[in-house]
């Protein structure tokens, strides 16, 4: 890396979401006013890292939940991306999921079902 790229790479460090940028992506894709239930937190130095939530879903004993990750490595898992998926649940039990938004230049992309 030359000097010239060491320091454009310093004076644009990359943007790592806050909390609240977290959790007003996962008002965006549950539902404003719909309330959701913390199930996991992590944070290090530089800010939150995981954050897992749980709503209801539609019919009885399914449940949704978003994972959020961000792009590192960490004791409980890792992500090459900052990104948000969506796993749905019955009665417990996995039964679907997929990426529900990804964090790049700085911006989210959502993906709605």
């Amino acid at each position: 890396m030359t000097e010239e790229e060491r320091n454009v790479h310093e004076m644009n460090p990359e943007h790592i979401p806050s909390a609240e940028e977290v959790h007003s992506v996962f008002r965006e894709l549950i539902g404003q006013g719909r309330e959701y239930k913390e199930t996991k937190k992590r944070e290090d130095e530089k800010g939150l890292y995981l954050l897992d939530v749980e709503v209801p879903g539609e019919g009885a004993g399914e449940t949704i939940g978003y994972d959020y990750l961000r792009k590192g490595r960490y004791p409980e898992r890792e992500s090459s991306t900052t990104e948000i998926h969506v796993t749905y649940y019955e009665n417990g039990v996995p039964v679907g999921g997929t990426s529900a938004a990804v964090f790049k230049d700085g911006k989210w992309k959502i993906f709605k079902p």
